[in-house]
Protein backbone atom coordinates (compact mmCIF):
# COMPACT_ATOMS: atom_id res chain seq x y z
CA UNK A 1 0.00 0.00 0.00
CA UNK A 2 2.76 2.04 0.64
CA UNK A 3 4.82 1.77 -2.42
CA UNK A 4 1.07 2.32 -4.53
CA UNK A 5 0.85 5.72 -2.33
CA UNK A 6 4.20 6.40 -3.43
CA UNK A 7 3.70 5.63 -7.14
CA UNK A 8 0.60 7.70 -7.27
CA UNK A 9 2.56 11.03 -5.42
CA UNK A 10 5.45 10.38 -7.82
CA UNK A 11 3.02 10.13 -11.01
CA UNK A 12 1.03 13.33 -9.69
CA UNK A 13 4.30 15.67 -9.25
CA UNK A 14 5.55 14.48 -12.73
CA UNK A 15 1.94 15.11 -14.02
CA UNK A 16 2.52 18.86 -12.11
CA UNK A 17 5.62 19.69 -13.56
CA UNK A 18 5.26 18.47 -16.81
CA UNK A 19 1.96 20.72 -17.20
CA UNK A 20 3.95 23.68 -15.92
CA UNK A 21 6.81 22.93 -18.36
CA UNK A 22 4.33 23.06 -21.52
CA UNK A 23 1.67 25.41 -19.99
CA UNK A 24 1.21 28.98 -22.06
CA UNK A 25 0.65 31.53 -19.55
CA UNK A 26 -1.77 33.75 -22.05
CA UNK A 27 -4.24 35.38 -19.95
CA UNK A 28 -3.31 37.64 -17.21
CA UNK A 29 -3.59 36.27 -13.65
CA UNK A 30 -4.39 40.24 -12.71
CA UNK A 31 -8.26 40.61 -12.94
CA UNK A 32 -8.90 44.36 -14.77
CA UNK A 33 -11.22 46.98 -14.19
CA UNK A 34 -14.43 47.60 -16.11
CA UNK A 35 -12.33 50.01 -18.91
CA UNK A 36 -13.36 53.47 -19.97
CA UNK A 37 -12.82 53.22 -23.46
CA UNK A 38 -10.92 50.67 -26.23
CA UNK A 39 -8.31 48.49 -25.69
CA UNK A 40 -5.07 50.06 -26.92
CA UNK A 41 -3.59 47.04 -28.35
CA UNK A 42 -6.76 46.34 -29.98
CA UNK A 43 -6.58 49.60 -31.75
CA UNK A 44 -3.68 49.76 -32.74
CA UNK A 45 -4.62 45.97 -34.50
CA UNK A 46 -7.35 47.80 -36.28
CA UNK A 47 -5.73 50.99 -37.29
CA UNK A 48 -2.24 49.38 -38.54
CA UNK A 49 -3.66 46.22 -39.85
CA UNK A 50 -7.42 45.93 -40.66
CA UNK A 51 -8.38 49.54 -41.85
CA UNK A 52 -5.00 49.54 -43.81
CA UNK A 53 -4.93 46.06 -45.54
CA UNK A 54 -8.99 47.32 -46.33
CA UNK A 55 -8.13 50.13 -47.75
CA UNK A 56 -5.06 48.53 -49.98
CA UNK A 57 -8.00 45.91 -51.56
CA UNK A 58 -10.04 49.00 -51.80
CA UNK A 59 -12.45 49.70 -49.20
CA UNK A 60 -12.37 53.23 -47.49
CA UNK A 61 -14.08 52.04 -43.88
CA UNK A 62 -15.21 53.82 -41.05
CA UNK A 63 -15.58 53.00 -37.42
CA UNK A 64 -19.34 53.12 -37.13
CA UNK A 65 -18.83 51.88 -33.38
CA UNK A 66 -16.57 51.20 -30.97
CA UNK A 67 -16.68 51.99 -26.91
CA UNK A 68 -20.14 51.47 -25.11
CA UNK A 69 -20.39 52.29 -21.89
CA UNK A 70 -23.16 48.86 -19.97
CA UNK A 71 -25.59 51.79 -19.89
CA UNK A 72 -25.25 53.03 -23.36
CA UNK A 73 -25.30 49.03 -24.35
CA UNK A 74 -28.73 48.39 -22.04
CA UNK A 75 -30.02 51.17 -23.93
CA UNK A 76 -29.05 49.84 -27.20
CA UNK A 77 -30.71 46.45 -26.06
CA UNK A 78 -33.52 48.05 -24.91
CA UNK A 79 -34.89 49.06 -27.99
CA UNK A 80 -37.25 47.03 -29.07
CA UNK A 81 -37.76 45.38 -26.04
CA UNK A 82 -39.22 47.79 -23.58
CA UNK A 83 -38.27 50.87 -25.78
CA UNK A 84 -39.98 51.73 -28.99
CA UNK A 85 -38.07 50.97 -32.14
CA UNK A 86 -36.54 47.59 -33.94
CA UNK A 87 -34.05 45.53 -31.79
CA UNK A 88 -30.96 46.33 -32.74
CA UNK A 89 -28.27 44.24 -30.46
CA UNK A 90 -28.80 40.77 -28.81
CA UNK A 91 -26.46 41.56 -26.46
CA UNK A 92 -27.41 43.03 -23.03
CA UNK A 93 -25.06 44.57 -21.23
CA UNK A 94 -21.75 43.23 -19.76
CA UNK A 95 -22.08 40.66 -22.77
CA UNK A 96 -20.97 42.91 -25.82
CA UNK A 97 -17.67 43.48 -26.34
CA UNK A 98 -17.84 47.06 -27.47
CA UNK A 99 -18.66 47.10 -23.51
CA UNK A 100 -14.89 46.07 -22.93
CA UNK A 101 -13.07 48.25 -25.80
CA UNK A 102 -12.50 44.75 -27.50
CA UNK A 103 -15.02 45.42 -30.95
CA UNK A 104 -15.73 47.71 -33.54
CA UNK A 105 -18.58 48.29 -36.03
CA UNK A 106 -17.50 49.52 -39.67
CA UNK A 107 -18.82 50.74 -42.79
CA UNK A 108 -17.79 51.74 -46.20
CA UNK A 109 -17.50 55.80 -46.42
CA UNK A 110 -19.37 55.32 -49.89
CA UNK A 111 -20.44 52.04 -50.00
CA UNK A 112 -22.04 52.23 -46.20
CA UNK A 113 -22.63 48.70 -45.93
CA UNK A 114 -23.08 47.06 -49.45
CA UNK A 115 -19.66 45.23 -49.16
CA UNK A 116 -17.86 41.91 -49.58
CA UNK A 117 -18.25 41.12 -46.10
CA UNK A 118 -16.68 37.37 -46.77
CA UNK A 119 -13.94 39.58 -48.42
CA UNK A 120 -13.50 41.62 -44.80
CA UNK A 121 -13.96 38.87 -42.81
CA UNK A 122 -10.71 37.41 -44.32
CA UNK A 123 -9.07 40.69 -43.43
CA UNK A 124 -10.30 40.48 -40.39
CA UNK A 125 -9.26 36.95 -39.39
CA UNK A 126 -5.28 37.82 -41.19
CA UNK A 127 -5.34 40.60 -38.73
CA UNK A 128 -6.66 38.37 -35.60
CA UNK A 129 -9.92 39.68 -35.72
CA UNK A 130 -12.90 37.34 -35.38
CA UNK A 131 -16.62 38.64 -37.66
CA UNK A 132 -19.80 38.73 -35.98
CA UNK A 133 -21.17 36.30 -38.20
CA UNK A 134 -24.13 36.28 -40.68
CA UNK A 135 -26.18 38.14 -37.99
CA UNK A 136 -23.46 41.01 -37.59
CA UNK A 137 -21.65 41.37 -40.65
CA UNK A 138 -20.25 45.33 -39.50
CA UNK A 139 -18.76 43.57 -36.03
CA UNK A 140 -14.86 42.53 -35.62
CA UNK A 141 -14.01 42.01 -32.40
CA UNK A 142 -10.62 39.98 -30.70
CA UNK A 143 -11.83 37.67 -27.23
CA UNK A 144 -8.79 35.31 -28.06
CA UNK A 145 -10.53 32.58 -26.65
CA UNK A 146 -12.67 34.21 -23.69
CA UNK A 147 -16.39 34.48 -23.23
CA UNK A 148 -18.34 37.63 -22.53
CA UNK A 149 -18.25 36.00 -18.96
CA UNK A 150 -14.74 36.05 -18.43
CA UNK A 151 -14.29 39.14 -20.02
CA UNK A 152 -16.98 40.27 -16.78
CA UNK A 153 -15.32 38.40 -14.44
CA UNK A 154 -12.24 40.85 -15.56
CA UNK A 155 -10.34 38.67 -17.70
CA UNK A 156 -8.71 39.96 -20.76
CA UNK A 157 -6.90 38.13 -23.64
CA UNK A 158 -3.53 38.16 -24.76
CA UNK A 159 -1.95 41.26 -26.72
CA UNK A 160 -2.61 40.81 -30.34
CA UNK A 161 0.34 41.16 -32.49
CA UNK A 162 0.70 42.24 -36.25
CA UNK A 163 1.38 40.11 -38.75
CA UNK A 164 4.21 41.59 -39.86
CA UNK A 165 6.05 43.95 -39.12
CA UNK A 166 6.30 46.17 -42.44
CA UNK A 167 2.62 47.42 -41.07
CA UNK A 168 4.06 49.22 -37.96
CA UNK A 169 6.89 50.48 -40.10
CA UNK A 170 4.14 52.14 -42.52
CA UNK A 171 2.26 53.20 -39.39
CA UNK A 172 5.20 54.68 -37.43
CA UNK A 173 5.52 56.74 -41.00
CA UNK A 174 2.49 57.49 -41.38
CA UNK A 175 2.14 55.61 -44.83
CA UNK A 176 -0.61 53.40 -46.54
CA UNK A 177 -0.11 50.03 -47.24
CA UNK A 178 -0.12 48.75 -50.43
CA UNK A 179 -0.78 45.81 -52.63
CA UNK A 180 2.88 45.24 -52.72
CA UNK A 181 3.13 45.46 -48.67
CA UNK A 182 0.57 42.71 -48.30
CA UNK A 183 2.48 40.51 -51.08
CA UNK A 184 5.94 41.05 -48.77
CA UNK A 185 3.97 40.59 -45.82
CA UNK A 186 2.92 37.30 -46.98
CA UNK A 187 -0.57 37.82 -46.82
CA UNK A 188 -3.50 35.46 -48.23
CA UNK A 189 -5.21 37.15 -51.85
CA UNK A 190 -8.26 38.55 -50.08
Amino acid sequence: MKRLLWGVAILATGIFLFSRLFARESYSNVIAPLPTGMDPNFMMIVNDCFMPTAKAVGYDLRITAEFRSFAEQKAIYDQGRTENGDIVSEAPPGHSLHNYGYAVDVADETAGYRLDWQKLVAIGAYCGLESGGDGDLPHFEYRGGLSTDQFLAGMRPPPLVLPCPLMAEKAKAGQPLTLADLKTCKAPKF
